[in-house]
């Protein structure tokens, strides 16, 4: 489990990115977790607070009832514990080649070549990417990119994968493709945060929200509690997904997702 206690931060003295944020991500079997907000809100910025990137101006973050420590051993521990993959998946890659940048970790960690091998062909087979393996990063997609860059964390055996904006750039096929991916890995037992401004794909994709606003958490829940909130949203320039604006304009009943809506429409027809 992942606990924010009064955390807050800020870049000088004018203003705090992150105001008091207490929180516990993990909890109650919850799987895939979403950050709501809108630019500014302090997303980006909760993110890399969770990965030791930044360093809380005051607060504490503990993984597993453990305070982080911000030396050298103690936030390469954390980083084991907790991957990144950013909005731009190019800020992370540095290897010309598929393969060798997914074992760019690995390398580091100065493991065997037999066992390198090992997990950078099965990672890159859970992904159903094994077939890149050998191709130049500059001919990926950017969807392709995105997979890439999470194998490079996938690889390390990290328990949480931070995904930032995983469907910015993404075309509607890779959009998809992405929504599949997210459901395969939590199949497998990954644990996954995400932030995204695309609420439809929030919607279908995670099990528990929360809305960040000017640095505090405005409103925690399940999808069913968070979205009917539509002045809240509207408050903070989001929208309400589109099965959640059926449900109340139309009285329909709130699906969890497209699928549902259609199976259960066809059997009532």
């Amino acid at each position: 489990m992942i606990e924010l206690k009064h955390l807050s931060f800020s870049y000088d003295d004018k203003r705090k990115i992150l105001d008091d944020v207490s929180l516990k991500l993990g909890g109650d079997g919850h799987k895939v977790i979403g950050i709501m907000g809108q630019n500014g809100a302090g997303k980006s910025t909760l993110f890399l607070n969770l990965v030791g990137e930044l360093r809380p101006t005051s607060g504490e973050v503990l993984i597993d009832g453990k305070k982080v420590e911000y030396t050298k051993k103690g936030l390469r521990d954390l980083r084991r514990k907790i991957g990144i993959v950013f909005q731009n998946s190019d800020q992370q890659i540095f290897y010309s080649i598929v393969k060798d940048d997914v074992a760019f970790a690995l390398h580091n960690l100065k493991l065997p070549a037999n066992e390198i091998h090992q997990r950078v062909e099965r990672v890159l087979d859970e992904l159903n990417i094994l077939n890149l393996k050998d191709r130049p990063i500059q001919y990926l997609s950017g969807g392709q990119k995105k997979r890439v860059a999470i194998a490079g964390i996938m690889v390390i055996g990290s328990e949480w994968i931070l995904l930032d904006e995983p469907t910015s750039g993404l075309d509607p096929d890779g959009r998809i493709r992405m929504k599949k991916l997210i459901k395969k890995l939590v199949a497998n037992g990954q644990k996954i945060i995400l932030s995204s401004h695309d609420m439809d794909f929030m919607y279908e994709t995670c099990d528990y929200f929360y809305l960040l606003g000017k640095g505090k958490i405005l409103n925690e829940g399940t999808k069913q509690s968070v979205f009917n909130d539509e002045k809240l949203l509207e408050e903070n320039n989001l929208t309400q997904p589109w099965l959640v604006k059926i449900h109340q304009k139309l009285g329909l009943p709130l699906y969890a997702d497209e699928q549902d809506l259609f199976e259960n429409n066809s059997l009532n027809s």
